[in-house]
């Protein structure tokens, strides 16, 4: 084989080799993805306790069934809570036509709506909001001292079920 034809040879053979290495790399790069660790189920069944809390503070949330984002409204799920969960103000959520269940205390609120807002020194607005099997006190805004204040000056509403 000649020179020339065993040099275009290797050539040819790099290249196919390497295209696809640096095309790999440079799409890779291009992206500019984060791993979400926050996955909502809204089924009823799973405990969502963790992931809505972080969702209603502001944090990014995916579906776990689909793997799509929350996004910052939620409309038609029920979620099944262990403990307490807060709703801060300013955070820009909103949560409606919800169930939220908490079997082992028998506790169910409902409704409605639930806004945070953009302000975090509201309270949350809800509405059309009903709670079965409750302690006195919940759902009402309280001040609440604030968990993250290099963040927010003296935040101060929160409401809880």
């Amino acid at each position: 084989m000649s020179s020339v034809l065993r040099l275009l040879l290797m050539s040819v053979i790099a290249w196919i080799i390497l295209f696809p290495m640096a095309r790999a790399r440079s799409t890779t790069a291009a992206q500019d993805c984060v791993r979400v660790d926050i996955v909502l189920w809204g089924d009823g069944r799973h405990d969502d306790t963790a992931a809505l809390g972080a969702w209603l503070r502001g944090a990014d949330a995916i579906w776990a069934k689909s793997g799509e984002p929350v996004g910052a409204s939620i409309a038609g799920h029920s979620f099944r809570l262990s403990d307490a969960v807060y709703v801060p103000g300013g955070t820009g959520r909103r949560l409606e036509q919800f169930r939220m269940l908490w079997p082992e205390r028998g506790e169910t609120v409902s409704g409605g709506l639930i806004v945070s807002g953009s302000d975090p020194d509201q309270a949350p607005i809800m509405s059309g909001v009903s709670i079965v099997g409750g302690d006195p006190g919940e759902g009402v805004p309280f001040e609440m001292p604030d968990a993250d204040s290099h963040h927010h000056a003296d935040r101060a509403s929160c409401a809880t079920s």
